[in-house]
């Protein structure tokens, strides 16, 4: 017992705890839920086991954490490379996704083998963010090196790639994370002013150009023709009360599309209610004050953007989830990280957190003053 409580203090050893065991939580919650949600997801897409989802979700979240234990231990450069180099491969998947990849629900996201799946933008979103912070910190260092353009350039190849899925969630979540590097490494106003209009036209030509886009925002907008998923998820969250009517004994969740995936949090919310609901939140605000906090104290300019991007695409995406399943923004299908169902969304989410964990981990010379923030 004494040897493996010294291992696990080893293996934590420089890295911020409030993450890890924030991480770890998630981890578990997601397999928790998972057990709860796989009879009726099971039932509903015609599986014969009923604990096949739940069954799935372990070996996806036992990949995750190993896959996060690894990186985790990176120097930045090393980080930075496998960035460069997993943003190459993806790019080239997020091709192939366009030319042969499997549809359903009306998108084309993913590449089928071996009866497995694999959806390349969930590699492709940790990858960009090192790439596009390994140009800005080169803007900063290198003299007349046009950082803030190639991180641009790079956002908008992989935006080409993402919009003819279509997935306009994943572009624009993207798009906000670059914002927010583009700021921290002091752009210029002018590129926020046309990177807004951009954004604006891109809105207006979705809105007009995608039958899907106008429908969710249209209901979005209009109560009276709120969508059938929404609907679903907002009487969940207000079925389960405070304390949720228990584990396993979930009434909405069985008519609710994706309550295993897209509507993770409606589905706790009915089960486990409003209190796992505050947890959840508290969790990811959790790592996203101690992640930014410690960014904000590194001495090297592409650690602390890499950094920050990194947890910022991780909790942002758990913000819109949520936010989608509360209706407060117009729905997408968007996973909670380490949370929701599925193998490419848990793996990519976890190597989000692990190599901000790397690029955070205290060591000689990494922070201000000689100490990481306490």
């Amino acid at each position: 017992m004494n040897a493996a409580l010294d291992r696990l203090h080893a293996f934590a050893r420089g890295h911020d705890r409030t993450l890890l065991v924030s991480g770890v939580l998630l981890l578990l919650f997601g397999f928790l839920f998972a057990l709860t949600a796989s009879p009726a997801a099971a039932a509903r897409m015609g599986y014969d086991s009923t604990f096949a989802f739940a069954l799935r979700q372990g070996a996806f979240a036992l990949a995750a954490a190993l896959a996060a234990a690894a990186v985790c231990w990176w120097p930045a450069i090393a980080v930075r490379r496998a960035g460069v180099l997993m943003l190459a491969g993806a790019l080239a998947l997020l091709a192939l996704v366009l030319l042969v990849g499997h549809e359903a629900k009306g998108a084309q996201r993913w590449l089928r083998f071996a009866g497995h799946s694999l959806q390349p933008s969930e590699f492709a979103k940790p990858a960009l963010v090192i790439a596009m912070a390994w140009m800005l910190s080169a803007g900063i260092t290198q003299r007349g090196f046009p950082g803030a353009a190639a991180a641009c350039l790079l956002y908008g190849i992989t935006a080409a790639l993402l919009v003819p899925q279509p997935d306009y969630g994943q572009t624009a979540l993207l798009g906000l994370v670059l914002a927010a590097m583009l700021y921290l490494a002091g752009a210029s106003w002018r590129l926020f002013a046309g990177g807004a209009a951009a954004a604006a036209i891109g809105g207006a030509l979705a809105y007009r150009m995608a039958p899907h886009v106008r429908a969710r925002i249209d209901d979005f907008l209009d109560p009276g023709q709120q969508a059938f998923q929404i609907s679903r998820a907002l009487d969940a969250i207000a079925s389960g009360g405070v304390f949720g009517r228990g584990p396993g004994e979930g009434v909405v969740k069985v008519s609710l599309p994706d309550a295993h995936a897209d509507f993770v949090y409606a589905a706790a919310a009915e089960e486990f209610g409003w209190m796992a609901s505050i947890g959840f939140i508290a969790l990811y605000v959790l790592i996203a004050w101690y992640g930014l906090r410690r960014a904000a104290r590194l001495v090297d300019p592409f650690a602390q953007l890499a950094a920050s991007g990194l947890i910022l695409l991780f909790t942002v995406q758990a913000a819109i989830h949520m936010a989608v399943n509360a209706s407060l923004t117009p729905a997408k299908g968007m996973t909670l990280p380490l949370v929701s169902y599925g193998g490419s969304a848990l793996i990519g989410s976890a190597l989000t957190l692990g190599l901000a964990l790397a690029l955070l981990r205290e060591r000689p010379g990494a922070y201000l003053h000689g100490k990481a923030v306490p």
